[in-house]
């Protein structure tokens, strides 16, 4: 199965015409200026643009001295919009990131969600190509018990601890670590609820290490101290 890549190219000025069969590719402009034609309409694309080559179309290009360009190569599903030749200019946000990730080559396996932020920043309206929580929410399931950090979230993302902490902030209207508490909490009402275990024990299953502080934490969550809810509960 074909996985999105990024790639970060020098073209030369050569006039090279092929097609790419299976994946659409955006070419995004960082430095300098390179020529396009597709289908008999030419394109030019310099810093601050993205042109879009269908999968399959026949192309030819040639860039002039210095340019740079940042390649997205995507799976046909993934292209956003619909699939024609176009060219449109970088919304901020997209051009910032662009730039950050030809300055940080990420390894293969962190390029599809890469590629996927920069897909979303080309179309804001567009529905999102992928989402974060349900990812997060796989990784950190059988991990609410150790010590976590936002790096460690990152990471198990494949994003930079900024990247992270804005994608998930835009998604979810949280910050990593209010995201966090919020899944150990919910954990915690279902073992207090549903369980013997102590306030200690569950408090320490969900990542605290004091019952004073998770029974802090607990009662801004639900309004309510650990102990007198389940009082409240088994006394109905």
């Amino acid at each position: 199965m074909f996985s999105a890549r990024i790639e970060l190219l020098h073209y030369g000025s050569d006039s090279i015409r092929h097609a790419h069969d299976g994946h659409h590719q955006w070419v995004l402009g960082l430095a300098g200026a390179l020529e396009l034609e597709m289908e008999g309409r030419p394109y030019l694309n310099g810093a601050g643009s993205a042109v879009r080559i269908p999968a399959g179309v026949s192309h030819c290009y040639a860039g002039a001295p210095g340019n740079r360009q940042l390649v997205l190569n995507v799976p046909v599903q993934e292209s956003g919009a619909d699939a024609a030749a176009c060219q449109l200019t970088l919304p901020p946000a997209a051009r910032e990131l662009a730039d950050w990730a030809a300055r940080h080559p990420q390894p293969e396996a962190r390029q599809p969600m890469l590629s996927g932020m920069l897909l979303e920043l080309l179309f804001p309206d567009a529905p999102a190509v992928f989402q974060l929580s349900p990812r997060l929410g796989r990784f950190l399931v059988s991990r609410l018990g150790r010590p976590l950090t936002v790096a460690d979230m990152a990471a198990a993302c494949h994003l930079s601890p900024s990247q992270f902490h804005a994608r998930l902030k835009a998604e979810t209207g949280l910050t990593p670590m209010a995201y966090l508490c919020r899944m150990r909490m919910e954990r915690a009402r279902r073992l207090l609820l549903g369980g013997r275990a102590s306030v200690l024990e569950v408090a320490l299953q969900v990542g605290y290490q004091s019952a004073s502080a998770f029974s802090a934490a607990y009662r801004q969550r639900f309004g309510a101290n650990p102990s007198e809810e389940r009082g409240r509960v088994r006394r109905a």
